[in-house]
């Protein structure tokens, strides 16, 4: 009899695995769609509040330094710094523009390319802007007609440049600006579902003088920082707040089975959804630049 029974509860042991798996497979793809639901609700949503955030304190910081004539106006512009005010009245837009063209720094508005002359300036300015996730604002840039104005303001004065023509992959360049003339040159990234083209919008300035190019910026910006790049230092922090996020939901589970679950869930809730905004910041700053 103590054999047989021995072999029934194996049996049922066994049985109870062979059930429970397809149960595990399936809570497991219920809890992977439930985290790429909300990370899409971070980036296209609360990502918006943290990018609106984030340019209402650049505005007030470069209003200031404009006030006091002290706006940077050349190279060695620490990254993630304003340095200019964007506005396009066609489409009701004033963006602070920062320095730099990272995942990251993108995330918080337009961001000017550091091997590139500031709006201005004489040469080519550019500047990338997102153009689905964190406020997306330079998504209808693809439909300023040309003659549309563009103003900038940078602690070198004001500039007026009119929209010359937009462009997309195998579409010439345009003709270099003459000696002593400045161009902006807005970039972004449109297609269906999620953008994945490269289009750029070319201006000339019409109104204000040219400031002189001050040279000694960088010749190039890494990959990471050219048009669609992808910044993957931000694999290693990521992987440490997965780690962080792990150790939380075992140690409420560890707590639930002790003390009760409504306890566990009250203490627990607010660092599990702390560790997993940070791992949705590390997650989209891995995304491409102009997303």
């Amino acid at each position: 009899m103590t054999t047989i029974s021995l072999q029934a509860r194996a049996r049922a042991r066994v049985k109870n695995e062979i059930e429970l798996r397809p149960q595990l497979v399936s809570d497991a793809l219920r809890l992977f769609a439930l985290g790429i639901a909300a990370f899409l609700i971070y980036v296209l949503m609360l990502g918006a509040l943290q990018y609106n955030r984030a340019q209402d304190v650049a505005y007030d910081k470069i209003r200031g330094e404009l006030a006091e004539a002290t706006a940077p106006l050349g190279p060695g512009v620490v990254p993630g710094d304003p340095v200019a005010v964007l506005d396009i009245p066609g489409l009701g837009i004033r963006q602070v523009i920062k320095e730099g063209t990272t995942g990251a720094i993108l995330q918080d508005g337009p961001g000017h390319r550091s091997d590139t002359a500031l709006p201005g300036q004489a040469g080519v300015s550019v500047i990338y802007g997102r153009g689905l996730t964190f406020g997306a604002p330079f998504r209808s840039v693809p439909k300023l007609a040309a003659g549309s104005r563009i103003d900038v303001v940078t602690g070198q004065g004001q500039f007026g440049y009119r929209v010359i023509g937009v462009r997309r992959a195998g579409d010439p360049l345009p003709a270099a600006p003459a000696n002593g003339a400045s161009r902006l040159t807005l970039v972004t990234a449109e297609g269906t579902p999620l953008p994945s083209a490269t289009v750029y919008l070319d201006a000339e300035l019409f109104e204000g003088q040219v400031q002189p190019d001050p040279g000694q910026r960088i010749s190039r910006v890494p990959q990471s920082q050219q048009a669609l790049g992808t910044d993957l230092s931000g694999v290693l922090p990521l992987v440490l707040w997965l780690e962080a996020l792990i150790v939380a939901v075992a140690a409420i589970v560890w707590f639930r089975s002790r003390v009760g679950k409504w306890e566990s869930y009250l203490l627990g809730a607010p660092i599990v959804l702390a560790l997993l905004w940070r791992v949705f910041e590390q997650v989209a700053g891995l995304l491409p630049n102009l997303v």
